[in-house]
């Protein structure tokens, strides 16, 4: 708890102050971004430390590390500034056709295939002039980003339990094979012994499926993975060319199979549905620009799932 000889000698410059240098973990680059000078901003930092009492940042080899001080205090101070910048503008409404808001939105390439077109056409019909950047969702850090203000959302498949996490579901998908349309041995309902002889292409921990392979442990699937990439978008191009497998959630094979050489094949086992869902930071108050981009994803995802690409 922060006592008011604190409160009293802390003022909104400082918290500005501290967000910039968390954000950038230089002081340099903190003080480009305040426009001030690079001494004003050591000397805000230094009046910090003495307020909080503690070092805040540490030089690390990339830059300055946070203390556990500065990680505890940071998301706090940065939704306080958002929410003091709105009321400020006067912002008591978000009116998407005017607004130049930009959004930054945590998605996996997955994501950007089979869910992005559909929330985009939506945005350019409601809001013209809004713009959305789309940022890599790494499962390990999604939690992170959003509760410090790195993104405003994020969609994905794992569950993210957070108690300052608002969750949305969107859809529910099943996991279906695909390889090769001319795949010599497997066919569009290959026996549990007939897929265990192949070998599979994998993707990245941290996009989050890793339950399939917990599932292919459960199965005994002894065969090294051939292939492990970093994304989804390149398997299809990899089997395309090999005998190699594939799973992926069902509206992904679907649009796979219609652009390329591949096919779909049902599963010979029972792999756990995947529940797409929508991540934002439960913040104390509304905020409308946030609240309306929120409202938008999960409008048009759970309103047609049939219809998103």
């Amino acid at each position: 708890m922060v006592n008011d000889a604190v409160l009293e000698n802390y003022d909104l410059n400082l918290m500005r102050t501290f967000v910039r240098i968390y954000e950038t973990r230089s002081v340099s680059r903190a003080a480009d971004l305040l426009f001030i000078s690079q001494p004003s901003v050591s000397y805000a930092l230094a009046k910090l430390r003495r307020i909080l009492r503690d070092e805040l940042f540490l030089r690390g080899p990339d830059g300055l590390v946070p203390t556990a001080v500065a990680v505890a205090v940071y998301p706090q101070l940065r939704h306080s500034l958002e929410a003091m910048d709105e009321a400020v503008q006067g912002v008591t409404v978000f009116d998407p056709r005017t607004s130049r808001r930009n959004f930054r939105l945590l998605l996996t390439d997955i994501g950007e295939i089979a869910l992005l077109p559909a929330v985009l056409a939506r945005i350019q019909d409601l809001a013209p002039s809004v713009s959305v950047e789309i940022l890599p969702l790494v499962y390990g850090t999604a939690r992170e980003d959003l509760t410090q203000g790195k993104a405003d959302a994020a969609i994905c498949t794992p569950r993210i339990d957070a108690p300052d996490l608002v969750r949305d579901q969107l859809l529910v998908q099943a996991y279906w094979g695909i390889c090769s349309a001319s795949h010599p041995r497997i066919g569009t309902e290959p026996s549990v012994e007939e897929f265990l002889k192949e070998r599979r292409v994998v993707v990245s921990e941290q996009l989050g499926h890793e339950h399939i392979q917990q599932r292919m442990r459960e199965l005994n699937y002894d065969q090294p993975p051939a292939v492990r990439l970093p994304h989804f978008s390149a398997m299809p191009h990899v089997l395309a060319s090999t005998d190699y497998l594939g799973i992926v959630p069902e509206m992904v094979a679907q649009i796979f199979a219609a652009e390329g050489p591949i096919k779909m094949f049902k599963l010979p086992f029972s792999v756990r549905a995947g529940n797409v869902s929508l991540y934002t930071y439960r913040r104390p108050g509304p905020m409308p620009a946030l609240d309306w981009f929120r409202e938008t994803i999960r409008d048009v995802l759970q309103e047609n799932p049939d219809e998103v690409r």
